[in-house]
């Protein structure tokens, strides 16, 4: 595995590019060693990183790339004479229909479809997922973490990235907020590569499955305590997509109503009671 080294991490990096002639976005970088400047010139050692190719396998993403178009092309032998093409012969005038006789019955022609290729749209979203993943990669290994990623398209509109990763309570942060921040920046990202609403998640050990049943669990107790204290409550600041799982656990609740407030990223949900709700 090739290795390249500089006087700083960015030296290195940039050695390894110019080497490969690659730009930074389609490669991945492992740092092996950061470096040290050391003390007038003792002790110094070089920063080493390992560079790798980022390549673009469709089957990853699951999205269907059709086979190239067989063409086949016939041979001929201009040195054969070619065969007379046949006179034409005038078409038949149209026999007039009799006096009660059924109208002919319409010709209808059928002309083949055009061989459809890869979709551009899906190719473009393919690239950028390629981009976004070395990014995480990138940050991760940067933080000590180093993540391996999964990509699969879990909703219409919606790309799932499964890190894995030994450090798993480490990546997700105290109330989710390392794996929160690093999802932000890579919707930032993708959203600027696409231009597309596509959402991105980030999950690491079915994180996201367990914080939905946290929140649900969450937004039914605080419903029951509205209800019997007639006393909004104020939760704690949380992202869009958590506040959406409160919203839509307690939509068709008919005692309790739900709205945030606030700005991000300090926004909030607030449950209180219903008015004209009778229990």
């Amino acid at each position: 595995m090739p290795t390249y080294e500089g006087r700083t991490l960015q030296e290195a990096i940039d050695n390894g590019l110019a080497e490969l002639g690659l730009a930074r976005d389609e490669v991945t970088v492992d740092v092996i060693a950061e470096g040290k400047r050391g003390f007038l010139g003792f002790g110094r050692k070089p920063a080493v990183v390992n560079i790798n190719k980022i390549e673009i396998n469709a089957d990853s993403f699951n999205i269907a790339v059709p086979a190239p178009e067989k063409h086949h092309h016939e041979l001929r032998d201009d040195r054969r004479p070619q065969a007379a093409a046949p006179e034409e012969t005038p078409a038949a005038a149209p026999v007039p229909a009799a006096a009660g006789d059924p109208p002919p019955a319409p010709v209808h022609h059928h002309h083949p479809a055009p061989p459809s290729g890869p979709n551009p749209r899906e190719q473009h979203i393919e690239a950028a997922l390629a981009q976004v993943s070395a990014y995480v990669v990138n940050v991760t290994t940067a933080l000590g973490l180093p993540t391996t990623v999964k990509i699969e398209k879990t909703g219409r509109d919606k790309w799932t990235f499964f890190l894995t990763t030994d450090r798993e309570g480490l990546l997700i942060g105290k109330h989710g907020r390392t794996i929160n921040s690093l999802q932000y920046l890579a919707q930032i990202l993708f959203s600027h590569l696409t231009h597309s609403h596509d959402t991105v998640e980030l999950n690491v050990g079915n994180y996201r499955e367990r914080r939905e049943e946290i929140l649900e669990k969450l937004a039914v107790k605080t419903a029951r305590d509205v209800v019997a204290t007639g006393q909004p409550i104020f939760l704690d600041p949380m992202p869009s997509f958590e506040r959406k799982v409160l919203h839509a656990t307690l939509a068709d609740n008919p005692y309790v109503i739900t709205h945030s407030e606030g700005d991000e990223p300090k926004r909030y949900v607030v449950i209180e009671r219903k008015k004209g709700s009778v229990i």
